[in-house]
């Protein structure tokens, strides 16, 4: 992959990011979770596989890392899920996948990850992302220079040339009026209150909208989103195409981090071990079997909800203490051994802190963060598998086996709507429906039918406007609002 000048970029790039900025600002804004989402993912992969696949350099003909038709149709099913819930945390959680997922993509497309760690693909992807927000700026030289280097036309070309420079010129001249007219009619109109009347009157026949309330959410906001998102993706094709920046990713992966005297690694980790040893001891007695008496004071419930955080947070930091130790120290057989009783200990604070979080829940009902946390332990308790692997398999693919993990794990969360099971077990005991109509989500109304206090006590009324407030024309047609409209108008309950 060769440098592209400037102003070969710009034509080569220019138009096109452009008219993404506009498919982009049509589906997303205003329209987190609508029926365009599922079409915004596949424009984009469309979009950027059509003018990566001239940027590939011979370093990503090999094996890839990952297979290109799971990274994208992950991303596809992720914009299909965004329209089919009207959670805002599987929304937003959907969103971060994609994006992950889209430049773990764009990454591989120009560099062959298949052997790179993960802290390694972690920092490439973070340069990619600062270094495109960094060379947004080089649209304006681009420009610049596009047209201060355009070839001379002589005969007809010239005329063509011509008549191209002036039509150029005039749209130029309209862009640049539309904020100078806005700028002049708002003062103007502030200054006179007839003609703000009349400009009102005029605004309001042709477009049917209000100019003092409508002006700025339908034409500034989304004329900056689009300035936003060209710049954005101009950056990125302007980073991908700089053959230096290319080479310092590809050199810093391809250094190999200084190794410490395994020693060190030992003594720490044989401490830890030892600490978790006793841990797990009276996990096993005194939680799992019942067979020690709890502190005075406590329930069982109340000793469960004290713990199960913290051995969330103690099994991530798990995982990320033997990644640690097997890339920053030497190797050794007491070292593994030593890893490896660390991960079976794991797997007892997984179990302790799920089986905690069961008696919570059976005493205080389910919440989404309750639900959160299963899954979660559930991802780990997976990850942690890998994690044994890469122990005794120096050559095992760990950040592929995560990036999987994590990717089809969310998406089957996301897919089954847990707000939907959360309110159906929930209901099935003392429930609160105060809690269920107003902190969960609109997936859980099918939930509902048959529950006489979702109609008594008004709570019906309640769903159907925050309905109601969601509907936005066809973009924003999400098939979980539509069930649950459909629901409430045809008196299911």
């Amino acid at each position: 992959m060769d440098n592209v000048s400037g102003s070969d970029r710009f034509k080569r790039f220019g138009a096109g990011c452009m008219l993404y900025a506009l498919f982009y600002t049509f589906c997303l804004y205003h329209n987190a979770s609508g029926i365009t989402y599922p079409f915004f993912a596949g424009g984009t992969l469309w979009f950027f596989g059509h003018y990566t696949k001239e940027l590939q350099s011979s370093s990503a003909d090999g094996k890839k890392a990952f297979n290109n038709y799971f990274l994208m149709v992950s991303v596809l099913a992720a914009g299909t899920l965004n329209c089919l819930t009207d959670s805002g945390v599987l929304i937003f959680f959907n969103k971060v996948l994609m994006y992950t997922l889209f430049f773990i993509w764009l990454l591989q497309m120009s560099h062959d990850i298949s052997g790179w760690s993960i802290g390694e693909s972690a920092k490439a992807i973070l340069r990619i992302i600062s270094g495109s927000v960094g060379r947004c700026t080089c649209l304006i030289s681009d420009m610049w220079a596009a047209k201060m280097l355009a070839p001379v036309q002589k005969d007809k070309k010239e005329d063509i040339s011509g008549r191209r420079h002036k039509v150029i010129s005039i749209v130029i001249g309209l862009v640049i009026s539309i904020p100078v007219v806005f700028f002049i009619l708002l003062l103007l109109g502030n200054a006179d209150a007839l003609f703000f009347e009349l400009i009102d009157n005029m605004v309001s026949s042709m477009m049917h909208i209000d100019i003092s309330d409508d002006i700025v959410d339908i034409l500034i906001k989304p004329a900056v989103r689009v300035v936003i998102v060209f710049c954005i993706s101009y950056g990125i094709f302007s980073y991908c195409t700089d053959k230096k920046r290319v080479s310092e990713i590809d050199d810093i992966a391809s250094k190999q981090p200084a190794r410490f005297d395994v020693y060190i690694a030992i003594t720490v980790n044989a401490i830890v071990a030892v600490i978790y040893l006793i841990f797990s001891f009276i996990q096993i007695f005194g939680l799992f079997l019942g067979k020690m008496q709890l502190p005075d004071g406590f329930t069982y419930a109340e000793y469960a909800r004290k713990g199960f955080f913290d051995l969330l947070f103690v099994c991530v930091f798990n995982v990320v203490l033997v990644l640690c130790t097997l890339r920053y120290f030497n190797a050794s057989k007491a070292l593994k051994h030593i890893l490896t009783l660390i991960s079976g200990c794991t797997y007892i604070m997984i179990a302790s802190s799920a089986f905690r979080m069961v008696m919570y829940i059976k005493e205080y009902n389910l919440t989404f963060l309750r639900v959160f946390v299963l899954w979660a332990l559930l991802i780990i308790a997976v990850i942690m598998a890998g994690v044994i692997f890469s122990i005794y398999d120096s050559g095992f693919k760990l950040f592929k086996y995560i990036v999987i993990t994590f990717t089809v794990g969310w998406l089957c969360f996301s897919a089954l709507h847990p707000d939907y099971w959360i309110a159906r077990y929930d209901m099935s005991r003392e429930a609160d429906m105060y809690y269920l109509t107003h902190s969960l989500s609109l997936d859980a109304v099918p939930a509902y039918i048959g529950a006489d206090e979702f109609v008594k006590e008004g709570h019906i009324n309640q769903v159907n406007e925050r309905i109601k407030e969601k509907e936005n024309g066809l973009r924003s047609f999400n098939v979980s609002r539509a069930f649950a409209k459909f629901l409430i108008t045809y008196r299911m309950f």
